[in-house]
């Protein structure tokens, strides 16, 4: 798996107000998938959520917009408002080759989010 730092300085990215928790995986008959139980950092104990963002990115000359979850621990969960501008810390996108279709994958992770402009006050996440 390849892994890529991103500078969330340069790279211009908007939070859709979309957040998700982020499960454990769990194999059931010899397949992985998500089980019920939401995943924590290994190293802080956080919950991790997903938090969708836009962003443009060009392809072989061809400027498009795309949308990924940037997985991030939160002792609560984050709430970014709507279509506003959001920087992580320490932003990594990791490559891999997705063996369903012999085509690319690539997750999004960071060790927090380190500005989010207009945050609203979100609920507290149940532990």
């Amino acid at each position: 798996m390849a892994m890529f730092a991103v500078d969330s300085n340069r790279q211009q990215m908007m939070a859709t107000g979309v957040v998700e928790p982020v499960n454990e995986w769990i194999e059931v008959d010899g397949k992985r998938r998500p089980g019920d139980v939401q995943a924590r950092d290994e190293n802080t104990g956080a919950l991790l959520w997903g938090v969708e963002v836009v962003y443009q990115s060009v392809n072989w000359g061809r400027v498009s917009t795309e949308s990924v979850k940037v997985t991030v621990p939160a002792r609560e969960m984050p709430a970014p408002s709507l279509f506003s501008p959001i920087k992580f810390e320490d932003l990594v996108a990791s490559v891999r080759v997705d063996r369903r279709n012999n085509g690319l994958t690539t997750s999004w992770e960071a060790s927090g989010i380190s500005e989010m402009a207009g945050a609203k006050t979100a609920p507290k996440a149940a532990a």
